[in-house]
């Protein structure tokens, strides 16, 4: 290092950045105390060794570092240069990646390279992190149920996945740069700008489905949708975007439909049904009663959520005829069915009852429901 003096060395030694020099052709002729700590090879182990040394050894054989230096050096403030680096490794055989910063100079008609190293492998590493992470959920908001969009704060879309063409009937090159509004009924287009507006301008970070109400959405095809959506917002680059997680609920509420239907079609059966019928549960609570039913009782009480067998029902209501009648529900629990006479005092006069319990089971064969039924056969004895 005769070629520097020695107040220059000093002070390159005491730099705090990694840095070697090295002849035209990639010898290292100076590395200094940073260098020696982070790579923990000594300048013994590396002064008049290639530069490739401290490269992975498949490193060395795929690239012609001397070469990148030299391009590195013609054009050091290059933007695209900026983002290069090398892999380098440690004397240990630890794997690092270098950011580089070359600079060429001549002295006493010689050319060096004076080079700068940064790890980077920390950063390097959350980088490749961050892109993997960005890529699973890229791939999973693609292939996801339900469809996610994105709006900037001039309600235009900026993002579209798979799932929201499929919803809307727009393909992404289709709809992206559109307004919102294109997606919404056009009865419901000023309620969805207000609510959007204000979820904008509140401090609410996100709403999610289950606190938000029904809303309404417009096919391409011009059908409209009942939506359900969770929306939450974000600021990128000082721009707020609002992205939501919309759920189609047609099949939905057409299940409920149905399902209110088969109740009011069950309603009409049973509370019209001249027998007295009861629902009761598998251990003999009773959930509900028609009104012939209700008829057989003493009184106006509502019975159900009481044990079957504790109702007043019966002509000399022992505890003997409670038990028994209690052991007849568990065995129909149990799958079996049960047929009795009764008699039952209904104002002063005692009826003839038919009397039976049936299990209902469900597709697994459990037993899910007793129905208790009960037919007054006190006229008919008397018309023979």
């Amino acid at each position: 290092m005769s070629f520097i003096d020695q107040d220059a060395i000093e002070l390159i030694k005491a730099l705090p950045e990694a840095l070697l020099i090295t002849s035209e052709q990639g010898k290292i002729v100076y590395v200094n105390d940073a260098l020696e700590s982070l790579t923990e090879f000594s300048e013994s182990d590396l002064v008049g060794k290639h530069v490739s040394h401290l490269m992975p050894s498949g490193e060395r054989e795929r690239l012609d570092v001397v070469a990148w230096f030299a391009r590195w050096a013609d054009n050091p403030d290059s933007h695209q240069l900026r983002y290069l680096s090398l892999n380098g490794v440690t004397k240990s055989g630890e794997e690092l990646k270098f950011r580089v910063r070359v600079s060429a100079f001549v002295k006493e008609e010689e050319s060096f390279f004076l080079v700068i190293l940064q790890d980077i492998t920390e950063e390097y590493q959350s980088t490749l992190d961050l892109r993997h992470a960005k890529l699973v959920s890229n791939r999973i908001l693609a292939i996801g149920e339900d469809a996610v969009m994105t709006i900037d704060d001039e309600q235009h879309v900026r993002y579209w996945n798979k799932k929201a063409e499929e919803m809307f009937g727009y393909t992404t090159d289709e709809i992206i740069g559109k307004n919102f509004e294109l997606l919404v009924p056009g009865s419901y287009a000023e309620k969805h700008r207000k609510q959007v507006s204000g979820f904008a301008k509140g401090t609410e970070a996100s709403k999610l489905m289950g606190n938000r109400s029904e809303i309404k959405g417009l096919h391409k095809d011009g059908r409209v949708i009942p939506l359900e959506a969770s929306i939450t917002k974000t600021m990128v680059d000082g721009q707020l975007l609002i992205s939501a997680q919309i759920r189609d609920i047609t099949q939905r509420k057409q299940a409920e439909q149905a399902l209110r239907e088969k109740e009011l079609r069950f309603r009409a059966v049973f509370e019209n049904a001249v027998e007295a019928m009861a629902l009761l549960s598998a251990d003999g609570k009773i959930l509900e009663f028609n009104s012939a039913a209700k008829d057989l009782l003493p009184n106006d009480e509502d019975p159900r959520g009481r044990d079957f067998w504790m109702l007043d029902w019966w002509a000399e209501p022992s505890e003997e005829v409670r038990l028994e009648l209690k052991e007849n529900v568990v065995r129909v629990s149990r799958g079996e069915v049960h047929r009795a006479r009764a008699e039952l005092p209904i104002g002063d006069k005692t009826h003839d009852i038919d009397f039976s319990l049936k299990a209902v089971t469900d597709s697994e064969g459990q037993v899910r429901y007793i129905i208790a039924e009960g037919r007054d056969l006190t006229n008919v004895g008397e018309s023979t």
